[in-house]
């Protein structure tokens, strides 16, 4: 029974992971096929390599680190929502991704302002500030993604993050399609922000309309509850 009960959970795991990995991967590949056609070699390597590192750094910078922590602790859900003292714990850890994620953020930006000489007034400045927006609103999902993927909440993960895939690759092929005019670096950074966006509000809803557990366990920060 207990290898039975290990094979299913491997297999169910298994499942929503490789689809996880092939719905954010497909959809970008479908929608690129044609987007790809109306952008230049520079909007290109702008979009699709400068602002990507951009993100990537300051996101890996600001939550790698929590993570690996937070994910080394054990805890399940007894459907007691009063409880959760572990979790408390857990998420007053992945709480501390927000300020540093701001901080990390406002730093990079600032760098690549220097090193670039831009102006707040140039596209390519903007859509810069514009990513670092989409950077801290992806970062205020952390704390809850974190303890979805400590409860092992894997069918969320996937709407939540397909639901964001679909949403960047569809704001970015409706303002390139049909507004050609516009700025191709602003353009993909309102794409970046639609799909921070979609990861704040999806893990947010979740767990606030859930109610799995009480916002004294999801918010251990407020004041009277940051004494152990």
């Amino acid at each position: 029974m207990e290898n039975t009960a290990v094979d299913s959970s491997f297999h169910r795991t298994f499942k929503y992971l490789l689809a996880t990995q092939f719905l954010s991967r497909g959809i970008p590949f479908v929608f690129n096929s044609r987007i790809v056609r109306h952008l230049s070699e520079e909007d290109y390597v702008v979009c699709a390599v400068q602002f990507h590192l951009f993100v990537t750094c300051i996101l890996f910078l600001s939550r790698e680190g929590f993570r690996r922590i937070c994910m080394r602790e054990d805890i399940t859900w007894d459907g007691d929502s009063a409880a959760g003292e572990t979790e408390a714990q857990i998420l007053k850890v992945a709480w501390m991704t927000f300020p540093l994620g701001v901080l990390v953020t406002f730093s990079a930006c600032l760098i690549v302002f220097w090193w670039q000489d831009l102006g707040y007034s140039s596209p390519y400045g903007r859509a810069i500030l514009i990513n670092g927006f989409a950077c801290i609103l992806e970062l205020l999902a952390e704390p809850f993604f974190i303890l979805a993927q400590k409860l092992a909440l894997l069918k969320l993960r996937l709407i939540v993050e397909t639901a964001a895939t679909l949403s960047r690759c569809i704001v970015t092929y409706a303002l390139i399609l049909k507004q050609p005019s516009s700025e191709k670096a602003i353009v993909f950074s309102m794409s970046q922000v639609a799909y921070g966006a979609s990861i704040f509000i999806g893990y947010w809803a979740y767990f606030l309309l859930c109610q799995l557990y009480t916002t004294r366990v999801l918010f251990p920060f407020r004041i009277g509850n940051t004494k152990s």
